[in-house]
């Protein structure tokens, strides 16, 4: 990832919930360089906050330590979705977990800016989508297992 990058992996995308047409609408595990990314810089956002590195952007914060490799280097990132629960890994430490549906994940969606996407993330099927925002990012090894 550039210096200041932003991307991100998002699942259970759902097409035709917004009037743009190139936007696809789902959950997503942040993916970002917190420490050089613009926001951050200019106190738009706080260390840890529901935008930074391996959230559920907008929704919740990594509840765990991270351990994040340094730019240039590869970081390994897992998300693991099984029903309503779902994870978020990086370098082999569960940094988040949550339910879909659950009470807490609805109330936290209601003041978000998906708000206004009727039952956002709570599809039972959707695509992936791998987000750009314009900086230089590169993704290897992206493997999809089906969990028994």
């Amino acid at each position: 990832m550039s210096k200041g990058g932003n991307s991100g992996v998002k699942y259970y995308v759902k097409e035709g919930l917004s009037d743009n047409h190139k936007y696809g609408a789902g959950l997503e595990y942040q993916i970002l360089d917190d420490e050089n990314f613009s926001w951050m810089i200019e106190g738009k956002m706080k260390p840890g906050d529901y935008r930074t590195l391996a959230s559920l952007y907008e929704i919740y914060p990594p509840q765990n330590q991270r351990k994040v490799n340094p730019l240039g280097q590869w970081n390994h990132s897992r998300i693991v979705s099984n029903g309503r629960q779902v994870e978020h890994w990086l370098n082999g430490l569960k940094v988040l977990d949550y339910e879909r549906g659950s009470k807490d994940f609805k109330d936290k969606v209601s003041k978000s800016k998906f708000s206004e996407y009727k039952n956002f993330g709570e599809a039972d099927k959707g695509h992936i989508l791998l987000q750009d925002h314009g900086s230089q990012m590169a993704f290897r090894n992206i493997k999809i297992k089906v969990l028994d």
